[in-house]
């Protein structure tokens, strides 16, 4: 039973990092809480786990998805610093997969507390193919600009807002893996 106990507080802190990345990019500023995730020691508590409680079946997949989800955090929370830090212009686009990667991670973090993971998949997949149709218009729509540094600066931050949208997803599927062990 206590590995249920620990698994929980597993998914609890993936929830707290969750929103508190959602409040930062909501905030459009990185709060104090943003800069208290360590997900070195999140990795490191899943191992633990792993190690001290061996789980198995579904317990052990459950233990797995959070190994895997904790380098896709790493990956949004790189770009939701990097958006904060450099985004000081106004464009419709980037403002659209801004949006899009909010509704994203506020759709996982609901997900997260709730029992209709299936539903948020897709329409997280849906919020997925926004945000790289959003990105191919921007390419298309930034050739007409003549400042290079302007277009690097904005196909950087678009790119980072687009790969929140795909490491939302893929996290969505680890945790389908761990619920249901869906093949990934």
């Amino acid at each position: 039973m206590y590995i249920e106990e620990k698994l929980e507080e597993l998914n609890e802190k993936f929830y707290n990092y969750i929103t508190t990345i959602e409040e930062s990019l909501q905030k459009k500023e990185l709060t104090d809480d943003f800069f208290f995730i360590d997900l070195k020691e999140f990795d490191n508590e899943v191992i633990r786990v792993i190690a001290l409680y061996h789980p198995q079946g579904e317990l052990l997949r459950e233990a797995i998805a959070f190994l895997k989800i904790s380098s896709f955090l790493v990956k949004i929370k790189k770009s939701v610093k990097a958006f904060i830090k450099r985004y000081d212009f106004n464009n419709d686009k980037i403002d659209a997969l801004y949006q899009n990667a909010l509704s994203a991670i506020t759709t996982l973090k609901l997900a997260t507390k709730s029992d209709n993971l299936e539903d948020a998949y897709s329409t997280i997949i849906s919020y997925e193919k926004i945000a790289d149709e959003i990105y191919k218009e921007l390419v298309i729509e930034i050739k007409q600009i003549d400042d290079i540094d302007l277009i690097l600066k904005t196909l950087n931050i678009a790119k980072k807002l687009e790969r929140i949208s795909d490491s939302v997803k893929t996290i969505t599927k680890y945790l389908l893996f761990a619920k249901e062990g869906i093949d990934i």
